[in-house]
């Protein structure tokens, strides 16, 4: 049986755009934008990486039978930095606990759509631990300045896929370098180019920090539930979805948000200074309704130990 496995890899996204520029006429008279279905971010980056293994195909999870004995993981808590252009790995980690013999991994972007599976060696089978090669092509990343152009114009882009709104600007800020551009900057949030990372929510707390050190976020929730690395999701609907472990592409940053809305009550979340040397300097973003709430700061002096812990209290 082919193990398959549904989940969210990676939270960063570049676009591949087909644009028109701003004297064109955005109500498709000429039949040039004659698709206005809205794509996601995933779905284009789906169309657009290419997984360098033999033996690579395709699969629909919803026309097969699915195995739930299998558990799966993905490395660094499913969540990593895309660099277009540069060879990267995806580490899946399996265990079979009594169910069928694994035979293929895959990987997706997104909740949706077919997965692209490898078949797994005899190696990997005895390591629970597969590779996955895989490259996004650095075009991507070409047309900044037109997309950002044509979203002043329009309010959305046009591709090959369907129309892109301002929503994914966020995304191509941090991956493609539209914070070092001028027609994109006001229409960006200022946490975008902060190297602030990961889902929006209500709550959400995000920590930034600088160098190769390794810090992790904890935050519990009103329920008194921890989310951490240790455990990226909560019953109350929290989950960690950005981890980084020192020297992140875009900057350093973890996530923890509740993007369905958190319960309300106490908050409370603090930093640990997971491996590394020397004294880090570190921040964390409170944000709730779509607002910046408040930052906090401080340092941590020593691998092994904790911050002093911050509480926030959402009606």
């Amino acid at each position: 049986m082919i193990l398959l496995k549904k989940y969210a890899f990676f939270t960063a996204v570049c676009l591949l755009f087909t644009l028109l520029s701003c004297n064109k006429d955005d109500g498709g008279e000429d039949g040039e934008n004659n698709d206005p279905s809205e794509v996601t971010a995933a779905e284009i980056l789906n169309a657009n990486f290419t997984v360098n293994r033999p033996g690579t195909f395709e699969i629909n999870p919803d026309d097969v039978e699915i195995d739930n004995s299998i558990i799966v993981t993905a490395g660094g808590n499913g969540t990593a930095p895309i660099r277009p252009g540069d060879a990267m790995d995806n580490q899946i980690f399996f265990q079979n606990n009594g169910g069928s013999t694994i035979n293929a991994v895959g990987m997706r972007f997104g909740n949706s759509g077919p997965i692209t599976f490898v078949p797994v060696t005899q190696e990997e089978l005895d390591n629970g631990l597969a590779i996955l090669p895989f490259l996004i092509d650095l075009s991507v990343c070409e047309d900044i300045a037109q997309i950002c152009h044509d979203i002043k114009c329009y309010e959305f882009a046009y591709t090959d896929a369907g129309q892109i709104s301002q929503a994914d600007l966020q995304d191509i800020a941090l991956i493609c370098g539209a914070c070092e551009e001028p027609s994109c900057l006001d229409l960006l949030e200022p946490s975008a180019c902060s190297g602030v990372t990961g889902e929006d929510g209500s709550p959400r707390f995000n920590l930034t920090w600088s160098g190769a050190s390794d810090l992790d976020l904890y935050v519990t929730d009103p329920n008194g539930e921890t989310i951490s690395y240790q455990n990226p999701s909560a019953a109350s609907g929290g989950m960690l979805d950005v981890d980084c472990t020192g020297n992140c592409t875009g900057g350093n940053s973890e996530n923890i948000t509740w993007p369905q809305g958190g319960p309300s009550g106490t908050y409370t979340f603090y930093v640990n200074y997971f491996s590394g040397s020397g004294t880090v300097n570190f921040n964390i973003l409170v944000r709730d309704n779509l607002q910046d709430i408040r930052t906090e700061s401080g340092s941590v002096t020593e691998a092994g130990t904790n911050s002093a812990s911050f509480t926030y209290v959402k009606s």
